[in-house]
């Protein structure tokens, strides 16, 4: 199938047969994870895949028992952090110092650039900081265009979780080129899904991906689109 081929056959299945998933298609989809488009290139995501039957269940039951977890021969939960920008940054200089890549304008980005933007202090004063200096950056907006963001964690997760969903979209599109499908599911308690992966108060789950073969009463009904003139808009 070429790519307009697997864009019209994704679909988000319901059920799912009993066959199982070989475990090379969970790992090749999840590296085609990790080539999705993102913000700076730091790579805010995390993958868990859920192979404890016991935390499997736990999930499962978080996702209320849907049939789209309840019948999905793998479960995986997508999650974006607004913690994890210091180290990757790092890993990224690196990364260009041993290429011998490293010029000035790039390193002045991540060093400076980058910290202004995702610091984030549990206290709020990052916050207050940010606001004052966009406070004072707007009268500079009205003369030319600048950057009004992130000034605050809800901005902040905002980014790192729209980079996070480019990535789950890989996912799925990697599933059906291989013959397999899923079912991105927002239907969950968020607090449960964060308490059984340990997670902190700076990830955000994105999605729970329920995977498997499509059963043939798996799709609810036809595929339905808006009229394209509703939202495809060309400005001449």
């Amino acid at each position: 199938m070429d790519f307009f081929d697997l864009a019209n056959k994704r679909r988000s299945i319901r059920k799912f047969t009993d066959e199982e998933v070989p475990e090379e298609v969970i790992e090749k989809s999840l590296k085609t994870a990790l080539l999705a488009a993102n913000s700076s290139n730091l790579q805010p995501w995390e993958f868990y895949w859920i192979k404890d039957e016991n935390k499997k269940e736990e999930l499962i039951k978080a996702c209320f028992s849907q049939n789209a977890a309840k019948t999905a021969k793998e479960l995986v939960v997508a999650v974006s952090r607004i913690d994890t920008w210091k180290r990757n940054k790092n890993l990224l200089i690196n990364h260009y110092k041993e290429k011998d890549k490293l010029i000035p304008l790039v390193e002045k980005y991540y060093n400076t650039l980058v910290p202004l933007q995702y610091y984030y202090d549990p206290f709020g004063i990052s916050t207050i900081i940010r606001k004052i200096i966009l406070f004072f950056f707007s009268f500079i907006g009205f003369f030319k265009p600048i950057a009004r963001g992130p000034s605050n964690k809800h901005e902040l997760f905002e980014i790192v979780t729209k980079t996070t969903a480019l990535a789950c979209q890989n996912i799925m599109m990697s599933l059906v080129a291989q013959g397999y499908d899923s079912c991105p599911m927002e239907g969950f308690d968020k607090t449960r899904v964060k308490k059984l992966l340990n997670l902190n108060n700076k990830s955000h789950i994105v999605m729970v991906l329920g995977i498997g073969k499509r059963d043939p009463k798996g799709i609810y009904g036809d595929r339905f689109r808006i009229n394209e003139e509703l939202v495809i808009k060309i400005v001449d």
